[in-house]
């Protein structure tokens, strides 16, 4: 067994995935315009249109673990490239809804059948149980993540 740190083998996987997609992934060809995080961003909207959900920047910072800044230069760009509209909400004046154009709510669906290809392989040969545990796994590394940065920025206080 391979017996590289577990960031070097997240790392390593995550260049494999982004390999496969580049080269075998129909979405890929619908995105040649569009950067990586424009696809995963459309995907995700997509997604939340789709179970009826209204989606806002703060949910992008949260689902993405990016900066307020990141997150509205990459709407605006997605803005302006027609991927998505910001759409003022009734109840606050502050708060714009994100909502996908037609040509996203297109490139969603390849996208959206891209992610379940992808899954399926990922998973093959995962018993329910080894699924459930690395979930587990995932999720404790991510809150260690999130608990360190937490600290750093504590101590700098």
């Amino acid at each position: 067994m391979d017996k590289r740190g577990i960031g070097v083998r997240l790392r390593l996987l995550n260049n494999a995935v982004r390999r496969y997609i580049d080269r075998y992934a129909d979405g890929k060809k619908a995105l040649d315009t569009l950067s990586c995080s424009n696809g995963w961003i459309i995907g995700y909207v997509c997604e939340m249109n789709e179970c009826g959900r209204d989606v806002f920047q703060k949910d992008f910072e949260n689902n993405f673990g990016i900066t307020r800044s990141t997150a509205s230069k990459v709407l605006g760009l997605m803005e302006k490239k027609g991927l998505i509209e910001r759409v003022n909400v009734s109840h606050d004046a502050r708060l714009k809804k994100i909502v996908p154009t037609e040509r996203s709510l297109e490139i969603g669906r390849i996208i959206k059948e891209d992610n379940e290809k992808m899954e399926h392989l990922l998973i093959k040969g995962f018993s329910p149980t080894e699924l459930e545990q690395l979930y587990v796994y995932l999720e404790r590394m991510q809150v260690n993540l999130e608990t360190a940065e937490k600290d750093i920025r504590r101590e700098r206080i």
